[in-house]
C-alpha cells in the first residue's frame, strides 16, 4: 500500500462544499461517539457500525444538509470510528475524543467511486465533480487505486490517494558485516556513522523562530476571534508553522533517500527510541530539540525505502548501554549526558561517545541477526 499527497484546486463552489464535508463527517463521528458510549453506559453492551449506519437514512431525514455530501464518506467515518475504538481496546491508542469544529484536523474520505485522470491532472469526486491537481511524482500506470483522504492544512486543500501495486517487494540482501553501518542520532549533530561520517542538525524551528515569535505576539494581541482579521493573522502563523514542516520533511527524504539508495550499504542498525518519552521526561528546551529532529519520521522513512530497495533494516533494543560500553567490554555507568568524550579506566582507549554509540549500535545489530560480536576487533584497531 502505497501514497502520494498532491496539492488540489477547487473552485468557489468545490471548496464550499468540501467545508460541508468537513462539518457534516465531524457531526457524524461525534454523534456516533455519543451513542456509543450512552448505550455501553446504559446496557454495558457496545452497539456494532452496521447498526448505527442503518439510522443513516433517516437522520438524513430529520438534517437535510447531510445529504448534500457523499453518503459513502459518512459511512467511511462510521468505519473509522469503530476501527478507533478496535484500537483502544486492543491498547494501541487512547479512548476516541470528540472532535472539535476550531482544533480538529478537517479531513475526510473518499472510498470508492472516484477517477484519477493522470494526463489531465483532474480528480474526479462524488458530488465534487472535477478538481485540478498538481502531480510532482508520477504516479504508475498499473496500480489499483484504494482511497482518497481530502485535507486541508492552513487556507490550502490536498489530496492524498493511496493505492496498491502488484509488485513484490525485492529479496532482502544477505547481511554482511562490512556492509553494514550503524547509525545513532542526536540533537547536537543529527545522526552519527558507525564509520565517522556525521549528519548536520539543522535546526529548523531556530531558523524561522523569531519570524514565528513575531506572527505569534501579533496573533495574542487579537481579542475577537471572530473577526477576519483575528483569522487572516491566525492563518499566518499556519503558514510559518508549515514552511517549518516541508522544510524538515524534504531534507528528511533527501536524507533517507542519500542512505538507503546513494550508498553501497546493504544493512542499517539503529536504536529503538521511545520518542514520546524522552519529550515528555526532559526539560523544554531539550524536548524542542527531540521535536525538530523528527526521529519518529526519520525511522519511518527509512522502514519503507529500506524495504523497497531489499536492503535490512535492524533495529536494537533501547536500553543497550551503547554509548557508555568501551569495546573491552567495560561500561561506563558514571558517564554524565553532556560528555561527550570519555576514556576508559580499564584499556585506556578514549571515545567520541557519537562515534562509539554508533559502532556499538552496528555490533548489537550484528550480534542480533548473526549472533557475531565483533567488538574485540574495533578494540584492536582503536587500540
Amino acid at each position: 500500500m502505497k501514497a502520494i499527497k498532491v496539492k488540489i484546486y477547487p473552485n468557489e463552489k468545490q471548496s464550499e462544499l468540501i467545508e460541508k464535508h468537513f462539518g457534516c463527517t465531524r457531526f457524524i463521528y461525534n454523534l456516533g461517539l455519543e451513542l456509543k458510549i450512552k448505550i455501553y453506559n446504559e446496557t454495558k453492551k457496545s452497539i456494532s457500525n452496521f447498526e448505527i449506519q442503518k439510522g443513516l437514512t433517516k437522520l438524513k431525514e430529520e438534517k437535510p444538509w447531510l445529504s448534500e455530501v457523499n453518503s459513502q464518506t459518512l459511512q467511511q467515518t462510521l468505519k473509522d470510528l469503530d476501527s478507533a475504538f478496535s484500537c483502544f481496546f486492543k491498547k494501541q491508542n487512547q479512548f476516541p475524543q470528540f472532535k472539535s469544529k476550531h482544533t480538529a484536523r478537517k479531513s475526510f474520505r473518499i472510498p470508492q467511486h472516484f477517477e484519477v485522470v493522470r494526463d489531465k491532472h483532474y480528480l474526479k469526486l462524488p458530488k465534487l465533480g472535477y478538481v485540478r491537481f498538481i502531480d510532482k511524482f508520477n504516479i504508475p500506470e498499473d496500480v489499483l487505486f484504494r482511497n482518497i483522504t481530502i485535507s486541508k492544512d492552513g487556507s490550502e486543500y490536498f489530496a492524498s490517494i493511496c493505492w496498491d501495486q502488484q509488485i513484490d517487494a525485492p529479496e532482502k540482501s544477505p547481511i554482511q558485516e562490512k556492509k553494514t553501518v550503524g547509525i545513532d542520532l542526536g540533537t547536537t549533530t543529527f545522526a552519527t556513522l558507525s564509520d565517522g561520517t556525521t549528519i548536520k542538525n539543522h535546526r529548523f524551528i531556530k531558523q524561522y523562530e523569531k519570524q514565528l515569535a513575531e506572527e505569534q505576539r501579533k496573533l495574542s494581541l487579537k481579542k475577537d476571534r471572530t473577526t477576519k482579521s483575528y483569522q487572516k493573522q491566525k492563518e499566518k502563523v499556519q503558514k510559518v508553522h508549515k514552511k517549518i514542516r516541508n522544510t524538515r520533511k524534504d531534507w528528511l527524504h533527501k536524507t533517507t533517500t542519500s542512505l538507503v539508495e546513494n550508498q553501497d550499504w546493504t544493512s542499517y542498525c539503529i536504536e529503538d527510541l521511545a520518542v514520546k518519552n524522552l519529550i515528555q521526561n526532559n526539560p523544554t528546551s531539550m524536548s524542542k530539540a527531540i521535536s525538530d529532529v523528527s526521529w519518529g519520521m526519520w525511522r519511518t522513512m527509512m522502514e519503507y525505502k529500506c524495504r523497497d530497495k531489499g536492503k535490512n533494516l535492524i533495529v536494537i533494543g533501547r536500553f543497550e548501554p551503547s554509548s557508555k560500553l568501551c569495546y573491552c567490554g567495560t561500561k561506563n555507568s558514571e558517564l554524565g549526558r553532556d560528555e561527550k568524550v570519555w576514556t576508559c579506566k580499564n584499556c585506556g582507549i578514549t571515545h567520541n561517545r557519537d562515534e562509539l554509540a554508533a559502532n556499538n549500535i552496528k555490533n548489537f545489530g550484528l550480534i542480533k541477526s548473526l549472533g557475531k560480536d565483533f567488538s574485540r576487533s574495533l578494540c584492536e584497531t582503536s587500540a
